[in-house]
Parts: C-alpha cells; sequence; structure tokens
C-alpha cells in the first residue's frame, strides 16, 4: 500500500532539527571556535573531531539498541530513541554555541572542557535521532520508488534546513554593519551566534513535534505467517523472471519489495560483516559525506583566509551551495529514470571535480564564487541522496538489522570525516606561512576536495556490476530453496509413475 502523504511529510521533517544542528556544526563551529572565542587552530579542530568520535561511536551502540527494542510503553522502537535524542540535543546544543564571557573569563581551559563536555552529548542525541530516523525508511514501505523517494525528501528537508540557518546568518551578519566597515568575523560578533541558535533551537523543536504526531511505526520484524504468505505469492520461477525485469530497467521499482517471494531467512549484524557489498557500499558513503562536509566545512574560512570576502559572504555562499542542492534533489528524480543511479552518481563526481578545479584558481571575481558555490552543492546533493538510496538498496524487505546497517556507516562517516578535519587542522602548524593561511585553505578547498571525490569513482568502480540487495546469505537462500523445491517435486512425480505398494530406497526402487 502506498505511502500518504501526511505520512510522507511527517516523516521527511523528523531530522530537521538535527539538519539545522548539523549546518551550525559543519558550516560555522571552526569559525566560530577560531574567530569568535579566539582558540588555537589545532585545539579548535581537536573539538569538532572529538564530536565526531562521540557520535561514531555511539552511532553503532544506539542501533544495536535500536534493532533489539528499547520502547517508552506502546511507542516504536525507532522513534523513542528520536525522543531520548531529541531531549540531548535541546540539553546540550545552545552550550556550544552560546558563549558566556564570564563564565569564560573565570574558567579559562574549564569552559573549553565544558564546551567537550556538552560536544559529547550533542553528539550523542543527533545520532540517536540520526540512526533511528533513517532506520524508520525500510519499516514505512516496502517498495523501492518510494523509498527513494523519501530519501530524495529528507534530503530536500535537509538542504532547506540549511537554507533556514544561512538566512537568519546572513540577516545577523548584514544588519549591524555595512560591507566597508567590516570584512572577517571577531568576538564581537558573538550575539550574532546567540541569535541563530536560539532560532535553531524553536524551529527544530516546532518539527520534531510534527514528526511524531503525523509518522507512525511498524514493527521492524516479520512474522512467520507474514513471510508464509509472500513465499505463496510466486514460484522460484516468478521470482527469476520478476528480478530479471528489474534488471532490464521494467517497472521492479514501482513493485513492493517484499512481494518478491523472497527466501525465509534474517539478516543479522554478524552477516552483515561478512557482506561485501556492505563494504562497498560504506566506502561510497563515508567519502560522499566528507566531500559535502569538507565543502561546507571549510567554504566560510575559505572565504575568510583565501578570498578575504565580505563577512555576509559566509552565509550567502553556503545559501547558494543549498539551494543548488534543492535543485539537484528535484531533478534527480528525473536523471534517475533516463541513466539510472549509479550514472548519476558518475555525474556527481565529475561537477565535483570541476569545483575543486575550479578552487585552485588563484583569483575569482565574486560571481565566480557563486558558481562554484553551485558546484559544490550540485555535487554533494547528488552524492549524499545516492549513497543512502544505495543503503536502502542493500537492506531490502531484511529490516530487523537496518538500524545496524545505517549505525555502521554513520561510524565510518564520522571517524573519516573528524579525522580529516583535525589533520587539516594540525596542518596549519606547518604548512601555513605564520597567521597566513591563504594559500593553504585554497589547497584544501581543491586537492583536498578531490581525493575523496576519487574515491567515490571507485566505490563506483566496485558498485556498478553489482545487484545491491543480492547478498550472500540471499543467494544460499534461493539455492537450499530450489534444491529443496526440486527434490519435493522429483519426489511427487515419482509417487504418481509407481503403484501405492511400492516405495523409494536409497538409489533403488523396491516392492514393499
Amino acid at each position: 500500500m502506498a505511502l500518504e502523504k501526511r505520512v510522507k511529510y511527517g516523516y521527511s521533517v523528523g531530522h530537521i532539527f538535527n539538519d539545522l544542528c548539523a549546518s551550525m556544526w559543519f558550516t560555522y563551529l571552526l569559525v566560530y571556535l577560531q574567530y569568535v572565542l579566539q582558540l588555537d587552530r589545532g585545539l579548535s579542530g581537536f573539538l569538532l573531531f572529538l564530536g565526531q568520535v562521540a557520535d561514531a561511536v555511539s552511532t553503532p551502540l544506539i542501533a544495536m539498541q535500536s534493532d533489539r527494542g528499547c520502547t517508552f510503553g506502546s511507542y516504536g522502537r525507532k522513534k523513542s530513541w528520536h525522543v531520548i535524542g531529541t531531549i540531548c540535543v535541546i540539553l546540550s546544543f545552545p552550550f556550544i554555541f552560546i558563549v558566556c564571557w564570564v563564565c569564560f573569563g573565570s574558567l579559562g581551559q574549564g569552559y573549553v572542557l565544558m564546551i567537550g563536555v556538552m560536544i559529547c552529548l550533542f553528539q550523542f542525541g543527533w545520532a540517536a535521532v540520526q540512526v533511528s530516523h533513517l532506520a524508520l525508511i525500510p519499516d514505512l514501505t516496502d517498495l523501492e520508488a518510494e523509498r527513494d523517494e523519501l530519501n530524495i525528501l529528507r534530503y530536500v528537508f535537509d538542504v532547506c534546513s540549511d537554507m533556514l540557518v544561512y538566512l537568519v546568518a546572513w540577516m545577523a551578519f548584514s544588519k549591524s554593519r555595512t560591507v566597508e566597515e567590516k570584512t572577517a568575523i571577531g568576538p564581537e560578533d558573538a550575539g550574532k551566534f546567540q541569535t541563530i541558535t536560539i532560532s535553531v533551537m524553536i524551529v527544530g523543536s516546532i518539527f520534531s513535534v510534527i514528526f511524531h504526531v503525523f509518522t507512525p511505526e511498524r514493527g521492524g520484524r516479520w512474522t512467520a505467517e507474514q513471510e508464509r504468505e509472500v513465499l505463496s505469492t510466486e514460484t522460484v520461477d516468478e521470482v527469476r523472471a520478476s528480478t530479471a525485469a528489474g534488471a532490464e530497467g521494467e517497472d521492479a521499482t514501482t513493485r513492493p519489495m517484499g512481494q518478491l517471494g523472497l527466501p525465509d531467512f534474517r539478516m543479522h549484524w554478524r552477516d552483515w560483516m561478512n557482506e561485501p557489498q556492505f563494504y562497498k557500499v560504506m566506502l561510497l558513503y563515508a567519502n560522499a559525506r566528507l566531500v559535502a562536509n569538507l565543502a561546507n566545512i571549510y567554504m566560510p574560512i575559505f572565504l575568510q583566509e583565501s578570498v578575504h570576502a565580505r563577512e555576509s559572504m559566509i552565509a550567502l555562499i553556503p545559501l547558494c551551495m543549498s539551494l543548488s542542492g534543492v535543485g539537484a534533489s528535484f531533478l534527480l528524480k528525473g536523471m534517475r529514470k533516463f541513466i539510472g543511479k549509479k550514472a548519476c552518481v558518475v555525474v556527481g563526481i565529475v561537477i565535483g571535480l570541476v569545483a575543486a578545479t575550479v578552487s585552485a584558481l588563484p583569483w575569482m571575481p565574486e560571481w565566480a564564487l557563486y558558481c562554484l558555490s553551485v558546484l559544490w552543492g550540485v555535487s554533494g546533493s547528488l552524492l549524499i541522496v545516492l549513497s543512502l538510496a544505495f543503503t536502502s538498496d542493500i537492506i531490502g524487505v531484511r529490516t530487523e538489522s537496518s538500524s545496524f546497517v545505517y549505525g555502521s556507516l554513520c561510524f565510518g562517516d564520522k571517524i573519516v570525516n573528524g579525522l580529516a578535519v583535525f589533520l587539516i587542522q594540525e596542518l596549519t602548524r606547518t604548512a601555513c606561512m605564520g597567521p597566513d593561511c591563504s594559500n593553504y585553505y585554497r589547497h584544501v578547498m581543491s586537492l583536498g576536495i578531490f581525493i575523496p571525490l576519487m574515491l567515490c569513482f571507485i566505490a563506483m568502480c566496485l558498485i556498478s556490476r553489482e545487484r545491491l540487495g543480492h547478498t550472500r546469505k540471499l543467494a544460499k537462500a534461493y539455492k537450499e530453496r530450489e534444491e529443496s523445491s526440486g527434490s519435493s517435486g522429483s519426489s511427487e512425480s515419482s509417487e504418481i509413475l509407481l503403484s501405492t505398494n511400492t516405495n523409494l530406497g536409497y538409489g533403488t526402487v523396491t516392492k514393499v
């Protein structure tokens, strides 16, 4: 049964609070720590790395607990973890971006330690919301096309959340000073970050309530009766015909994935650890996130250090990236029908390579910065949406361990992103010419993002010939089912040919 629109959109807004906070985290955390609190570049990178590690450690643990079933009474497992995560975010996020100058002056390094603790609590809550929200997709629908649509809607609201943050930031940074008066961020801008943070908290809390009101949650595990009903709908030959039709690009994506007559088995976390497709998709997802996150994190610093753009540009350029990402998300549905999802990933990689090349230019006018932002926005949008779609494909209808799959992918993503930012910030001690890091951050935006783009290409080469979702355990189950079906069919035909007083022995026919 197709999902109702209220469920689709109710689900899609359930990650807006996370997206608003993530936009602040990735785009403005280093700017806030380096230029407002005046912390060392290496220490700023370490605090971001600490948050990513806390997120990475929390993610798989929350994923396994979400699959096992921590609930609030009759509330669903995944929605229960969504509530827990939202509460943690509300309690911690304001302490990261709203500075208490009296406390900062009196506590010194103790205040930095307090920020570190709040960052860990925030990342635990953020991970709980992210994993539970992603894992709801396979539970809500068995239609591959609807799952892709939910991923697209989810990403559209993600980008819209970024747009909201950048619009508020643009108003905050533009209202008090003219272009000539100020081109750099400083401690006097702390009030502007406070305004942005309060706006994020209010809007995010409202959409979290909407998500819980309009989004149902069904059990992630199929009953034995449901499995038998599925198995009785098609024979092995019909399964082969339907999968062949999907390979030829007919209407397989519009068929319920639960109606393909799959054998009776369950995918546990140990099975995923032995599945090559799992690691190939993880490689693609981690590097897709790295491309988008590095562009978001270092674009404001690139504008400050390398381009010396006016203050409001650190809001306008990320806003253009978000707008282009929304446009790419809407175009993706049509592109996927004409050239397929795998080809769309290659398009995203090529666009990213063009953006990395342009970023290496020693000088560019303001209009070129807007063009560059469009390229980065389109590339990041295509790569993230499609990598999430591939993740849903490998899960299929086996949703009993979907939280583990998403949690593991997010674990790799957080560790890779955290290490990348930490190393980039630490290298400023040797790669920068004193306080001048203009050339260094230009290289980060070009060569630094070129590397994960090439890793995305390698991952796509590995995935290109794969039939995602046809795992080793599924192939083994098909083989066992076919063998048992063949043996039962031959025994029935033998009984028709033999008399009632004939008994089948091992290798011989004997009279009773």
